[in-house]
């Protein structure tokens, strides 16, 4: 335990519990200052490693910020040392002791590949598909089969297929986990976290999120042959449109570097919101495209924007075609394991599933696929449009070409 760390840790609010998962959970001191309302749910939290690292989230505002030894002391960490009442001249004084450290003869190892570890999952977690045949066939009990049947009025509120990503539900409790649609989170396969997303209305924090800071959703589904990469807030928005989230409106310089390595053009749609207009300066600050297209007064979101468009139909929403679809998915892929010793016929199944998204093995429906496309599109469009002031016409054609 360095310096910096120790101090910020004695400064904690006394008033704090720690969690399973290794998060210093107390009431989040930044909101007050970013546009909320003082937290009272405890939804600040707080990591910290061995190495001296500090990682700073609230889970209300979105404010985020890290500490790591052998850099600066970044703005964004002396503000929070600020909100925890820390005075002014011992935050100068660290942040000297941080330039020392970085300029010292004492070489820190940097990583050259960011690792996340394995997680596991609540307990009895299941796909949504298991518990969506035990739906069908009535065997569940009563609160079960109530807990799955509100989660699928919130995939029907929201426009959301069943199968767009590997959608998981649990009945543990902790966390009020039972009250979630869980999101596991993949990095190379493997599942390296979660987020439990509230599908009831309740008073209580929307969103639980289990997974080590700097990780970005959706890397593992990205399409390689595309020239850019759509980044958004929330997962819902990521999945709608085949992009990759950062789970709130603060880039870490984790997720930066992740989204950077893709090597291709970063595109960041941030959310209509007070939040989402806070996400531009930084991703300003990277050298992104922000694209901040006019969607319906209605739409706070890209997801919104992506099941309200056209080709958006009443029959994707239903309950029925919600469940039937997974099932039918299901089946789908059962049949194409059982082929795959055949080579040719693997070969012709690839082709005629021209969807594809690479999303774990499922596919998206046709209709889908076009509502996403029209939504791309747009974002692409009027991410030129809005640049028509610094490219020639030349020069956006070629750019038109190079995104295509």
């Amino acid at each position: 335990m360095n310096l910096i760390q120790n101090t910020i840790l004695t400064s904690l609010p006394a008033n704090r519990k720690k969690t399973p998962s290794g998060w210093i959970s107390f009431n989040a001191p930044c909101c007050v200052y970013n546009g909320e309302t003082a937290d009272k749910k405890k939804r600040g939290g707080l990591m910290t490693s061995a190495d001296g690292t500090v990682s700073y989230h609230c889970f209300n505002c979105g404010f985020k910020t890290s500490y790591v030894i052998g850099r600066k002391l970044t703005y964004k960490m002396r503000q929070f040392m600020s909100y925890i009442g820390i005075p002014e001249d011992t935050i100068r004084k660290l942040a000297i002791e941080a330039m020392r450290e970085e300029e010292s003869d004492v070489k820190y190892e940097k990583k050259k590949f960011v690792t996340f570890k394995n997680k596991t999952l609540p307990k009895d977690t299941h796909k949504l598909d298991v518990w969506l045949e035990k739906y069908v066939a009535n065997d569940l009990t009563e609160q079960q089969w109530q807990k799955i049947d509100g989660l699928l009025k919130y995939l029907e509120g929201r426009g959301i297929g069943a199968d767009w990503y590997d959608f998981m539900y649990s009945p543990d409790k902790t966390w009020d986990v039972h009250q979630r649609l869980l999101i596991p989170f993949y990095w190379r396969g493997d599942v390296v976290g979660f987020t439990g997303r509230m599908f009831e209305q309740s008073d209580k924090v929307k969103y639980y999120t289990d997974v080590q800071p700097g990780y970005v959703f959706n890397m593992d589904a990205q399409d390689w042959t595309r020239k850019f990469v759509i980044v958004t807030e929330g997962p819902f928005d990521a999945m709608s449109i085949d992009g990759v989230s950062i789970q709130g409106s603060e880039i870490s310089d984790t997720q930066a570097e992740l989204i950077d390595r893709l090597q291709r053009e970063v595109i960041v749609v941030p959310d209509t919101d007070s939040a989402g207009r806070k996400l531009v300066d930084r991703a300003i600050e990277l050298g992104w495209t922000v694209s901040y297209p006019v969607w319906q007064e209605t739409c706070k979101d890209l997801n919104e924007a992506v099941v309200r468009s056209e080709e958006h139909t009443s029959e994707l929403q239903s309950r029925l075609h919600l469940v039937c679809r997974l099932l039918l998915e299901k089946k789908k892929q059962k049949s194409k394991n059982k082929k795959q010793k055949n080579k040719n016929k693997r070969k012709k199944k690839k082709k005629s599933k021209s969807g594809s998204v690479g999303m774990r093995g499922l596919y998206y429906e046709h209709s889908n696929l076009i509502r996403s496309y029209t939504v791309e599109r747009y974002i692409l469009w009027y991410t030129m449009r809005s640049q028509s002031l610094i490219y020639t016409s030349r020069e956006l054609i070629d750019r038109a070409r190079r995104i295509d």
